[in-house]
């Protein structure tokens, strides 16, 4: 998505786990939603962290396009859409996209 669009930094691109299982919504910059900086952030001392409960973690991993699962010293990550890809510029894709904010929306905190 090129740099300029609004949804490249307010809309969620992916959604990082933290090291203490807490999860942090990304924008396409791999930034926390809204923030246009490119200033180093630390994923796991932000304040915008939440523990989700494990059903809305599921239903985002069945919605996700891509998964990186956790590893002994790097927590996982879920993508909502493809690199690339413009979810903005098609009907289809923000059809699908719109499930992610759906389930991003219900998703429950602990």
């Amino acid at each position: 998505m090129p740099i300029g669009h609004l949804a490249h930094t307010h809309l969620p691109y992916c959604i990082q786990k933290t090291t203490d299982g807490k999860w942090l919504v990304l924008n396409r910059n791999y930034k926390p939603l809204g923030v246009v900086s490119k200033e180093w952030v630390d994923y796991d001392n932000h304040p915008d962290r939440v523990s989700l409960d494990h059903r809305s973690v599921a239903a985002l991993k069945r919605l996700a396009v891509y998964e990186i699962e956790d590893q002994p010293d790097d927590p996982g990550i879920l993508y909502f859409y493809k690199d690339g890809q413009r979810i903005a510029d098609s009907d289809a894709d923000w059809s699908t996209y719109a499930k992610v904010l759906q389930a991003l929306g219900r998703a429950k905190i602990k």
